[in-house]
């Protein structure tokens, strides 16, 4: 189960990561300063973990560009 718990997160991860960045890329196109999405981390090391065990991780999310971020939508892999 720990190698199913990973690929769960890994999966997670890379379509929270995509549905932000497609946002991101939409919005740009149209406004003058486009804005510039920027995630601390975009994987996380669960380690070892036990069969029913929960995780919890906060990915801290900012707008290090000029125009205006709205994320629309997030939806996990």
């Amino acid at each position: 189960m720990n190698v199913q718990r990973r690929m769960l997160a890994a999966v997670l991860v890379f379509a929270f990561s995509v549905a932000l960045f497609g946002a991101a890329f939409a919005q740009g196109k149209s406004a003058g300063k486009a804005p510039r999405l920027v995630i601390d981390k975009m994987t996380v090391q669960l380690g070892e973990m036990m069969e029913g065990q929960d995780f919890l991780h906060t990915f801290k999310i900012k707008n290090a560009g000029e125009g205006k971020l709205q994320i629309l939508s997030v939806k996990p892999g």
